[in-house]
């Protein structure tokens, strides 16, 4: 069975959920590994996941159609590790109109690419309808929602069921005002600070290794996935039933 490079879409309809940041981690959870990790900032008008690896993330404007040729060209292109894409909220309905019109998920895994949404839930219900409008229209591709507690405390877990059942919820825990602040800054390295111990144990210690420990479970439970797919002849990803979304 093929390897399958993971392809990353951190997305949500709505600005100031924690998208960039998410992104972030990602991109440092690959990083503290040493596998090779390219990023894409489509936020045209504020690049902050560029800011931050200025030599790992291309910046992308989609406004017109030859900036959409060139990122998902570049996306199939490129596939020697995983990649991450922050998707800003004002792009989000033309990208993935773009991805669907052209067929994007199905040549993407026919080069052993993966497309997966973390999509970033939230109570509103214009987000309820654009998860499961997303993925009625994106069906073979893989959809994690994502909880983040400093956007919404509880929501129905119902109205953003994952593709498949090995795609439970990754859970981002609410960091404190004065740590929000720290892991802020634009200097700021989640893999560093991880990897130093002097000052002892910290709340951001913790947190930093509870999310990169979901991270590491989502791509292990992807690969049980697979696996169990080709042993029993299933096809490969096949999406769980999707629930109608509450009025």
């Amino acid at each position: 069975m093929a390897q399958l490079t993971p392809l990353y879409i951190v997305a949500s309809p709505r600005p100031r959920v924690g998208k960039t940041l998410i992104a972030r981690l990602l991109i440092e959870f690959f990083g503290a590994s040493k596998r090779p990790i390219v990023g894409y900032d489509i936020n045209p008008h504020e690049p902050t996941l560029a800011s931050h690896f200025p030599h790992l993330v291309f910046t992308a404007d989609i406004a017109d159609t030859r900036g959409q040729m060139a990122l998902f060209d570049q996306l199939v292109a490129d596939h020697s590790g995983p990649a991450v894409i922050d998707l800003g909220y004002a792009p989000f309905e033309q990208f993935f109109a773009v991805m669907s019109e052209i067929g994007f998920v199905a040549e993407a895994q026919r080069r052993s690419i993966e497309p997966i949404v973390l999509f970033v839930a939230d109570r509103a219900p214009a987000t309820v309808r654009a998860y499961a409008g997303l993925r009625e229209r994106l069906p073979a591709a893989t959809f994690v929602p994502v909880h983040n507690e400093a956007v919404s405390v509880t929501f129905e877990h119902g109205d953003f069921p994952p593709s498949r059942a090995q795609c439970r919820m990754i859970r981002l825990t609410r960091l404190s005002p004065i740590v929000r602040g720290v892991v802020d800054r634009p200097n700021f390295s989640f893999g560093a600070y991880l990897g130093d111990r002097q000052s002892g144990p910290t709340e951001i210690h913790s947190w930093i290794g509870t999310v990169f420990t979901e991270f590491r479970d989502l791509e292990l439970r992807l690969m049980m996935s697979r696996l169990t797919s080709g042993l029993s002849g299933a096809p490969e990803g096949a999406p769980e039933p999707r629930r109608t979304p509450r009025a």
